[in-house]
């Protein structure tokens, strides 16, 4: 080696001895080590900067030779000698780095990636160059296959261990190195799938998620593409939430809002995070509880491109669970969604958002969506106007919706029949899709429903002649539902015609039921006390006495003289007009006696007010007897009844005979 180093043209003898062939065979079977360090110094220095004779060395298979000393049973000085032999070769010529792959060299620069970074650092970084150039040569072997062949090998674990490594320097070569090594990842990134699901490992994740704050923003926004593409394959989000990209993407993001660069790293942490939460509750609770909302919105208020980015996240919260729903509360995510409905790009989305929020949680979204407390509930003004200035495809899909929230909230419907939406819905009814047409009629059938008026509401706003159009129509569903509104406006008007004319009927009685007979209102002013029916209560003992066979059964005038009075203490007015005209009947009595008889007629079971005097005999008697005005036990008797004294089965079977064959019974 020093007579090398003394005579340069030792080279050209060398070259032209084909002493090249001879060193190779004794490096291949030596067992000496300071014999193998020197003639590797020797073919490094041949070799220098020369492809011709390294494209000659790889032609007779000098590559596996030497890639053997690479290993790590060998010491130190050798390992760095085969190493600068490795970076000879991918970094003169596309041939020899292709020759060098071809046999085995990636095994070789993974090997170096392995090494401890604190002691063998320039083999770590002759790794780290070595993976990028292969991924930078420019052949016909596709990147995916250099990407499988690493992946076996695990390549990503070491690599991300560098990268901790490297970003505690500084410096111009640190950040050559940050740089190299978050291309590898982006490239592994685009491979195809089994290449991502083999890469995402926890621990990789992990480490790169941590280690992303400390990255240069360049090299940032490359890492943060590495975890989107990730993000894009599903078998992978289960590593990435396990590793808490959710945490460590939102801090990040909030963090960069200021930044320079806060668009670019945006734009794929967004697009990460939504690949993550979508169709999946529990992620998107996670991003919830870690402040994605806030910043959403925040996002979406101030930077107009990123609104594209931010919007699908936000709108998807309303498909989360009870956690996801409570931050929107938090955040005042409902009046979020009604003022999108302004937008003709996402009013279909904020729409579905809100009726997917009201199936959840009916009644406190239904109570939010009706405030008016400052005037008419903005989400009735925001449908009307989204109705008004919706596009054509965003008009069709905004239907259907709109429609199935109707039905499930009959009072938000009922706040929809009004005349501008109503008018509205007849410029569009002879649409020409049957599908728009169909949506149309429902809703308006859901709006008629959920109203007092049903049917009447078409005829009141103009619409029931474009409807009776439509029971013509080609598609069956159309002519259904046309069909149904007609019927329902038919009997809302039948309705309303027989509610007026029972009104009418109910005037005309009552005003002539309106004057009262004089008897009544005497005989109601009048009260009833225990001496106003004395005179009236004998006469009317003593009208069931006309028979001898009353007497013999023990029926008598204290027996019916018990019957109660009414709760309210009044006289009912038909027994008072039967008392009034017995009196008058009977001529004995006074106008004290009178009164007495329609006190007393109100005590008298319903039989007994079709009793009337038989002849002017009885009549007689009874103005000329009365008991009831001379026993005091009798007027105890008729303010305390008792059951011994009931007067009712007695009247009852007054008609009843006894019989002449002996016996004592009744027939």
């Amino acid at each position: 080696m020093v007579l090398y180093a003394d005579l340069p043209e030792t080279k050209s003898v060398i070259i032209s001895a084909h002493g090249m062939l001879p060193i190779l065979e004794i490096l291949e079977n030596c067992r000496r080590r300071d014999v193998i360090s020197n003639l590797l110094k020797i073919v490094n220095a041949i070799i220098f900067d020369d492809y011709e004779i390294q494209e000659n060395l790889c032609f007779v298979g000098g590559i596996p030779i030497i890639n053997k000393f690479a290993s790590k049973k060998y010491p130190r000085e050798i390992r760095l000698e085969a190493a600068a032999f490795v970076q000879q070769m991918y970094q003169t010529s596309t041939l020899t780095l292709q020759m060098f792959v071809s046999a085995g060299g990636l095994n070789v620069l993974v090997e170096f990636l392995e090494d401890d970074y604190e002691d063998e650092r320039d083999l770590v970084l002759i790794g780290v160059n070595g993976i990028w150039s292969v991924f930078e040569l420019q052949g016909s072997t596709p990147k995916n296959d250099f990407c499988r062949i690493l992946s076996r090998n695990s390549v990503l674990d070491p690599l991300s261990l560098v990268l901790s490594r490297v970003l505690d320097e500084e410096g111009e070569l640190a950040e050559l190195c940050e740089g190299r090594i978050a291309n590898i990842f982006f490239i592994f990134s685009q491979a195809e799938s089994h290449v991502k699901e083999m890469v995402a490992e926890r621990t990789v994740l992990h480490r790169v998620l941590k280690e992303l704050r400390r990255m240069t923003p360049v090299h940032q926004i490359t890492m943060l593409k590495f975890i989107k593409n990730l993000s894009m394959l599903s078998t992978t989000l289960e590593c990435l939430q396990n590793s808490n990209a959710i945490d460590v993407l939102t801090e990040l993001l909030r963090s960069t809002m200021k930044g320079p660069h806060f668009r670019e790293v945006s734009n794929q942490i967004l697009n990460t995070i939504y690949n993550m939460c979508r169709l999946s509750k529990p992620r998107q609770e996670d991003a919830a509880l870690n402040g994605i909302i806030p910043l959403l919105q925040k996002i979406v208020k101030t930077e107009r491109p990123l609104k594209e980015f931010a919007l699908p996240i936000l709108c998807d919260m309303a498909h989360s669970g009870k956690v996801g729903r409570r931050e929107l509360w938090r955040n005042k995510g409902l009046p979020f969604y009604v003022s999108l409905l302004s937008d003709p790009y996402w009013q279909v989305t904020a729409l579905d958002a809100i009726f997917t929020w009201l199936q959840e949680e009916t009644a406190k979204v239904e109570e939010h969506l009706l405030d008016d407390r400052n005037g008419p509930p903005p989400f009735v003004e925001a449908i009307i106007r989204c109705l008004t200035i919706s596009k054509a495809n965003a008009f069709e899909n905004l239907l259907e919706p709109l429609q199935k929230l109707l039905r499930l909230s009959p009072p938000i419907a009922s706040t929809l029949a009004r005349p501008d939406m109503f008018s509205h819905i007849g410029q569009k009814l002879h649409h020409t899709k049957p599908a728009v047409r169909v949506n149309l009629l429902r809703i308006l059938s859901t709006i008629c429903d959920s109203t007092d008026e049903h049917g009447s509401l078409l005829s009141r706003y103009g619409l029931l002649n474009a409807i009776r159009e439509l029971q013509k129509d080609s598609r069956v569903l159309v002519r259904e539902l046309a069909v149904q509104l007609i019927k329902s406006s038919e009997e809302s008007d039948a309705a309303l015609l027989g509610s007026a004319a029972v009104k009418r009927r109910t005037t005309i009685r009552r005003q002539s039921t309106s004057t009262t007979p004089p008897s009544l209102i005497s005989s109601h002013s009048m009260p009833t006390t225990p001496q106003v029916g004395r005179s009236s209560a004998s006469k009317l003992l003593y009208e069931g006495r006309d028979t001898p066979r009353r007497r013999e059964n023990g029926i008598n005038g204290v027996s019916i003289g018990l019957r109660p009075g009414s709760r309210e203490g009044r006289t009912p007015a038909g027994a008072a007009a039967a008392g009034v005209g017995a009196a008058s009947a009977g001529g004995g009595g006074g106008g004290s006696g009178g009164a007495g008889s329609v006190g007393m007629k109100a005590r008298l079971p319903r039989a007994m007010t079709q009793l009337r005097p038989s002849s002017s005999s009885s009549s007689s008697q009874q103005s000329s007897v009365s008991p009831l005005g001379t026993s005091p036990q009798l007027r105890d008797d008729m303010r305390t009844p008792t059951s011994s004294t009931r007067a009712s089965p007695s009247i009852v079977n007054a008609r009843r005979r006894r019989t002449n064959t002996g016996g004592s019974g009744w027939t």
